[in-house]
């Protein structure tokens, strides 16, 4: 058995870097609101420009230049400096979480490339170029963590984190040059796992794992989380349909009874490998299932809600990331179908 690579901590730091492109689309755009207060100048600056723009695309550069710079020295600061460095090296870790842990590199690519791409088509540029440099920057963000992670003694450039990350920015660049929009996306919802039932061992290894805050919990516990993939069919159908152009149907994807990579046993001492870890100090709870879950439910897109603010048209490109809470269908290896009335 292999040590687990990639921990629910892994993921977190992962949206470190998500979070500085969130940063990257808002802060231009609030020193716009700023310095420029009058409604038409707003208007104007968050509106894509008609032809290409010099200065706004050095704006972005420059934004995304400094904050992804940001972002690496504080993750290598905070997470690898500690750990041994060793020769570039692959590490296979397909296996782990039942495969959960590559729903967030999926997702999360898959986002900075619709993010990015806004960017650059803000700027003027031409459409198939836009679609090209938002994939490569996403690309690149997501790329530069496993490569931190293939000269990492303790992990490896893993190729199933590559292959996800490559095939959310796919998803989302393909679209754009089928259809010049998203009518298939990934979004993401999380809820608090209650680990209260189970014994102080349990509870504190969730603790762990997840961490204690809500942030923490939110980005960090696979056990609560739920990937979907939402498809939008007004936009299949003919433009003078009836069917809601908002209305979206939804297939989500989660696990449940998580408590390590591969198996839940884990040793008294952190920093040993469950394999190398003496019988006597293994601490083994795999009498907990472990189990995939798949939901059906419905969802709202809310780029398809009309308004007329280009600001506000921003803002629910952002939020359109989450999905809506809604009634659900359950189906699940252990314990068959089940309906919620509402689920996130």
């Amino acid at each position: 058995m292999q040590i687990a690579n990639h921990s629910p901590k892994r993921l977190y730091f992962k949206q470190v870097l998500f979070g500085c492109l969130l940063m990257a689309l808002i802060l231009p755009h609030s020193a716009a609101q700023s310095t420029t207060p009058e409604t038409g100048r707003l208007r104007a600056f968050v509106t894509p420009a008609d032809t290409f723009t010099p200065k706004r695309l050095a704006l972005i550069l420059g934004t995304e230049t400094t904050l992804y710079t940001g972002a690496t020295i504080a993750l290598y600061q905070y997470w690898y400096k500690d750990y041994p460095l060793s020769g570039f090296h692959f590490f296979n870790d397909t296996g782990e979480w039942l495969q959960y842990d590559k729903m967030g590199h999926f997702y999360t690519t898959y986002f900075e490339t619709n993010i990015t791409t806004g960017f650059y088509k803000w700027t003027g540029m031409e459409e198939h170029k836009a679609y090209m440099a938002g994939a490569l920057t996403a690309s690149v963000l997501q790329l530069t963590i496993e490569v931190f992670d293939g000269f990492s003694d303790k992990w490896g450039f893993s190729i199933g984190d590559f292959t996800a990350n490559t095939l959310g920015a796919g998803l989302s660049v393909g679209q754009n040059y089928l259809w010049d929009e998203q009518r298939i996306r990934v979004k993401f919802s999380s809820h608090y796992e209650d680990y209260s039932g189970y014994d102080d061992i349990v509870q504190n290894r969730a603790a762990e794992l997840f961490g204690t805050t809500g942030p923490e919990k939110v980005l960090k516990d696979y056990n609560g989380q739920t990937t979907w993939l939402s498809v939008n069919p007004s936009m299949f159908m003919q433009e003078d349909t009836r069917f809601p152009k908002w209305l979206m149907i939804s297939g989500g994807y989660s696990v449940s009874g998580l408590l390590g990579g591969y198996e839940n046993t884990w040793c008294e001492d952190p920093l040993m490998r469950p394999e190398d870890c003496p019988p006597e100090d293994l601490i083994n709870y795999n009498h907990i299932e472990r189990y995939r879950q798949y939901y059906l439910s419905l969802d709202v897109d809310l780029t398809q809600i009309p308004v007329q603010s280009p600001y506000l048209k921003m803002i629910f490109e952002v939020l359109n990331i989450v999905k809506f809470p809604a009634p659900a269908i359950e189906f699940n290896q252990g314990q068959g179908v089940k309906f919620k009335p509402i689920y996130f």
